[in-house]
């Protein structure tokens, strides 16, 4: 029922009058606040929980990747031993590597030539990546990432999530875990202009090493989910002759009629 207000009542009645149920809309508009509040935070907490996750996966790859990286460069090191250069590992040079444009099929320019191996077989990872250096005219430069590295024992340094084989983060071939997560290890030779390093002879002593890690579950690009991968890359060479200093004659050194360390002792860091 409708209370008619005296308009002779006093002001402090007629006030009292106005304010009933404002207690009510107050409570409201708090409540909706902190609903608000809440969210933001509930959504910032998720979040944050992502950019972790996400890192830690991200920081898990870039370690296995240079794990693969230092192990890579021992196999290097080996083949040196054995032939003093990487000509047993280096795909064939190629004297000319440019390609129309950046839009020529995938086999164009491909280092052994012939057809192509589909990236979506199992086991076909040489030449899968590649970069087309594009200029604002004129033909492509096409940078393939290398030739899959193979061990001294002829298997490849890689874990194929698409032909499963041997333990999964098995750098050395062993059967025994190594990383938490997967890996490949590419080899190529540097391009010099719009050739490859090794056309010429006596340009075998140089080579590109690039190692892919993944994280663990992830596998690798391809598997239909976000996978965390990194690549890492260092190029390398042979020192040349006389590179690691000739000997020295010095009566007081004892040490000093003792000869430079092989010049295909390691592979060193360019």
């Amino acid at each position: 029922m409708k209370r008619n207000l005296d308009p002779g009542a006093p002001f402090e009645a007629r006030s009292k009058h106005c304010e009933q149920g404002s207690a009510f809309v107050i409570s409201i508009l708090v409540l909706f606040v902190l609903s608000v509040l809440g969210m933001a935070l509930m959504l910032t907490t998720t979040t944050e929980k992502e950019i972790a996750v996400n890192y830690r996966w991200g920081e898990q790859a870039f370690f296995n990747a240079d794990a693969a990286l230092e192990y890579g460069k021992n196999v290097l090191a080996s083949y040196a031993l054995v032939n003093a250069d990487f000509s047993a590992i280096l795909p064939p040079a190629r004297a000319d590597v440019t390609v129309p444009d950046d839009t020529a099929p995938w086999a164009s320019a491909h280092p052994e030539g012939g057809a192509s191996c589909d990236p979506a077989v199992g086991g076909c990872r040489d030449y899968q990546y590649y970069i087309d250096q594009c200029p604002a005219a004129g033909v492509c430069n096409r940078v393939f990432v290398g030739r899959v590295l193979p061990r001294p024992d002829g298997t490849q340094a890689m874990y194929d999530f698409r032909a499963p084989a041997g333990a999964l983060g098995d750098l050395d071939g062993d059967g025994a875990q190594d990383i938490d997560g997967g890996f490949t290890l590419w080899v190529r030779r540097p391009i010099v202009g719009s050739r490859d390093y090794g056309s010429l002879p006596g340009e075998e002593d140089r080579v590109i090493l690039t190692a892919e890690g993944t994280a663990p579950n992830g596998l690798g690009a391809g598997t239909g989910r976000p996978v965390a991968m990194r690549r890492l890359e260092m190029s390398l060479r042979l020192p040349s002759q006389g590179a690691e200093g000739t000997k020295k004659s010095d009566a007081s050194n004892p040490d000093s009629d003792r000869e430079a360390s092989s010049n295909m002792a390691a592979a060193v860091v360019r």
